[in-house]
């Protein structure tokens, strides 16, 4: 935790960062399996048989498997471009800062996302790190300069019933 002013800045740590890449991660598969599996019905290409019936794509024979990269890329600019969140980040209450505090930008966006590349090709060690650092910042982070921090849960007042 650390003071700017009068604000409380909370770093967001490892296991919840963790915790909503694999929500992200989770819906990005659910995305595109559900588009390749359409894709492949439609057009009768072979769809491989796995657990007791289930269809579905398989990397070996989907030849839509290399656009999964480029839609997680998409996936991850536009919605930190767009709130600093994805949503396994807006479950988990937690955000992308700039290092001012500021939002932001497709480039800091795109340059973020290109650091998750440098940290796979580190074999992870670059995501590993940031439970040691003193901001929680992994590789990708540092790249970009940026910071991930905890934010209130939004309290949603709903409208008392009328038992009436």
């Amino acid at each position: 935790m650390e003071q700017e002013g009068n604000i409380v800045v909370e770093y967001a740590g490892f296991w919840r960062r963790l915790a909503a890449f694999l929500i992200d991660g989770f819906a990005i598969i659910s995305i595109y399996w559900a588009i390749a599996t359409s894709w492949m019905v439609a057009s009768g290409a072979p769809v491989s048989r796995s657990l007791e019936g289930w269809y579905g794509p398989s990397l070996f024979n989907d030849p839509l498997a290399p656009l999964i990269v480029p839609a997680g890329a998409v996936y991850f600019i536009l919605f930190w471009k767009w709130r600093g969140q994805t949503p396994g980040k807006m479950i988990l209450n937690i955000k992308v800062l700039k290092y001012d505090g500021t939002h932001v930008t497709y480039s800091t966006a795109v340059l973020r996302y290109l650091g998750y590349i440098v940290c796979f090709l580190t074999l992870g060690i670059g995501f590993i790190i940031l439970a040691f650092d003193e901001r929680r910042q992994g590789l990708h982070d540092k790249m970009s300069f940026t910071v991930v921090v905890k934010i209130p849960p939004v309290k949603i007042k709903l409208p008392e019933a009328s038992m009436g």
